[in-house]
């Protein structure tokens, strides 16, 4: 696993140095998680490609070096105590040495965003499903061919788990490939709160179908949001499988994941669900995220959070990691994570700062008698004119506009 990466020259960053250090007392049942949050522009995405690059697939990395010629090296630290490296020359980044090889190939490695590329296509009974490159796997925009792929490796395994209950039995434990389907079949329900599962139709011709909420829908009915989870959350399970040849338990194996904005399609609902799933379904597994959305970053209980902020030279500066605490509210994460502090929309935030100046103008003993009553005047205008705009703010400003009289005629009666 990873444990840190640096670099002499990398943009926005300059010099970076980043430390991802193991969670402690961190749950057997949940994956380490590391998870980036910043305003756009902070290389967030960035990070990203170059943890991808060293797993195997530098196309995403030589995107954002290609032409810049103050990219330098990049080197990483592994928990085995190695440090590994990738060049940059000629505009080209490369794989590095043959310890970088050999860690980018012995370890599953995928990438997902939150694309909802998947739709419904011709299938085959048991159709063979190759072991991909690791470009394929790390790719955060999957191929057109994928929901081939992805439907048909689906279709194998619920036939595999039919056969299997065929021949051992209804007294015999799950087979794998049933577990396999159970956990990918549970893992939605508790995303979604609908009760889910998957059915094959094999006349006239082989089709997969999804039952939801008891209806039977084609994949390409399904809302995006979830044809978005399924299309790299039961990915990296059934790929995983993939990559194991059925030779073990894509559950219970270490695996490197890179995600990036996989809140994308998702009602807030479901994005403060969809890590924690994601981290019990894969516990032996780093899983790399970057992520905009406070309710994706409060759902985190059990990892690290790294801030990434432009600083006043336009440089961006990421922040030594926080421990993810259980019990952060969403407004917590958001003012205190994020750096958002205005809660209305805009035309609101704007009279509410100058309800603001005026009030504290009413209040400041420097400002002549004659201008503080004008101001005391203007703010309480103000602030009825924002408590028309809703009830949540009538009541904001009552309380406002209470306590600026009480304070004005405590300092008139010390006057």
């Amino acid at each position: 696993m990873f444990r840190s990466i640096a670099s002499s020259a990398f943009e926005p960053f300059g010099e970076l140095r980043m430390e991802f250090p193991a969670v402690p007392q961190k749950p057997d049942n949940l994956a380490e998680v590391h998870l980036f949050t910043g305003v756009n522009g902070t290389g967030k995405t960035r990070i990203l490609s170059v943890l991808s690059a060293f797993l195997g697939n530098s196309s995403h990395l030589y995107k954002r070096t290609k032409g810049v010629t103050e990219t330098g090296s990049f080197r990483a630290g592994l928990d085995t105590d190695e440090e590994v490296e990738i060049g940059h020359g000629g505009g080209v980044v490369a794989e590095g040495s043959g310890e970088a090889y050999k860690f980018c190939v012995t370890i599953p490695a995928f990438a997902y965003s939150g694309y909802a590329y998947l739709t419904d296509t011709k299938l085959l009974a048991m159709g063979a499903i190759p072991r991909e490159s690791r470009n394929y796997y790390l790719s955060f925009n999957k191929p057109e061919n994928s929901s081939q792929t992805l439907l048909q490796a689906i279709t194998n395994l619920l036939l595999e788990a039919a056969v299997d209950s065929l021949n051992v039995g209804p007294d015999t434990p799950h087979s794998r490939a049933a577990c396999l389907v159970r956990s990918i079949e549970g893992t939605l329900y508790e995303i979604t709160g609908t009760k889910f599962h998957f059915k094959i139709e094999l006349h006239p011709e082989v089709s997969l179908f999804v039952v939801w909420d008891g209806t039977k829908l084609p994949f390409d009915s399904l809302p995006d949001g979830l044809r978005a989870i399924l299309g790299w959350l039961v990915h990296a399970l059934v790929m995983m499988d993939v990559w194991l040849q059925g030779k073990g338990d894509p559950t219970n194996t270490e695996a490197i994941f890179l995600l990036d904005e996989i809140e994308s399609h998702l009602h807030p609902a479901w994005q403060r669900k969809i890590l924690p799933a994601f981290q019990r379904l894969f516990p032996k597994s780093q899983i790399f995220v970057a992520t905009h959305s406070p309710f994706v970053i409060a759902s985190l209980t059990h990892g690290w959070i790294h801030s990434f902020k432009i600083e006043a030279n336009g440089r961006v500066k990421n922040e030594a990691p926080k421990p993810a605490s259980a019990g952060d509210s969403y407004i917590s994460v958001v003012e205190d994570i994020m750096g958002v502090t205005e809660w209305f929309d805009p035309e609101t935030e704007s009279l509410l700062a100058d309800f603001r100046k005026k009030r504290d103008a009413a209040y400041n003993p420097t400002v002549p008698e004659d201008e503080r009553d004008k101001a005391h005047l203007e703010a309480r205008r103000l602030g009825l004119q924002i408590g028309q705009r809703s009830m949540e703010l009538d009541f904001m400003m009552g309380k406002e506009l209470n306590q600026m009289e009480r304070q004005l005629a405590k300092a008139a009666g010390h006057a």
